[in-house]
């Protein structure tokens, strides 16, 4: 966040979940600046109705086995991925002393600990083991990232009256959660194309529908960015090996 020269002040603002707000009033620039601290996109959406294009502070928790858990004293909440698809530093550790035989740990960890690689073989499987789970988790779920993607812009569609939306065209699960939009919200008639008087609840309605939509959407898509890290270091490595 960009700060101004001229500030008129700094103020601290608590909301009805005792949650600090640091708000600066910059004279120079003629605007309010407001620091909401480290949440994530979902935090963001649950508790103020909005979420950030590029949030450095979003993440994603993916389901891990208790034995990596049992296998290191790092905080269960500090084993996730970044927003750039990069693991954390616990996660990584965790994950390199986890895959070490139970006997090797105690020679090692002090090397995990530290954030360094145990070894090749390690390292490969450890990035191959998130790469798998990330995989796993994209195709349990409900859609896919060109479905949420083709997705938004119908949302953007349904917003414009003279803009007719090609319901064939769509892929049955996006058309699917179209249609039950439209059953929910009484817009339903003679089939899913039919015309949208849009009230301002159903406008409401829609706009946090795209939320959801746009929310489950960045969420998809760090799990993409890291299967692609994981697959870039698994491709230096073999490099690295073939070269010596």
């Amino acid at each position: 966040m960009d700060t101004c020269d001229i500030c008129l002040g700094t103020y601290n603002w608590f909301n009805s979940l005792n949650e600090k707000l640091i708000i600066w009033l910059c004279l120079e620039c003629n605007k309010v600046l407001l620091c909401y601290g480290t949440y994530t996109n979902l935090e963001l959406l649950e508790h103020y109705g909005f979420l950030l294009n590029e949030n450095p502070n979003d993440k994603v928790y993916i389901p891990l086995e208790p034995d990596i858990y049992s296998s290191s004293s790092w905080p269960k909440d500090s084993l996730y991925i970044h927003q750039n698809g990069k693991p954390s530093f616990a996660l990584l550790s965790a994950l390199r002393l986890c895959a070490t035989p139970p006997n090797q740990r105690r020679s090692v960890g002090h090397l995990a600990y530290s954030g360094s690689q145990l070894s090749t073989e390690n390292e490969v499987f450890v990035m191959e083991w998130i790469a798998k789970k990330c995989h796993f988790i994209l195709e349990n779920l409900p859609t896919t990232v060109e479905e949420d993607s083709l997705l938004l812009l119908t949302i953007d569609k349904m917003h414009d009256l003279h803009n007719p939306i090609k319901f064939e065209d769509m892929p049955s699960a996006s058309r699917q959660e179209v249609c039950t939009f439209l059953e929910a919200n009484g817009l339903q008639g003679g089939g899913c194309g039919a015309e949208l008087l849009l009230s301002r609840k159903i406008l409401r309605s829609m706009d946090r529908w795209k939320l959801a939509v746009q929310w489950r959407l960045s969420f998809k898509k760090i799990l993409v960015d890291c299967i692609y890290y994981c697959t870039e270091i698994i491709h230096s490595i073999s490099s690295q090996n073939v070269s010596t």
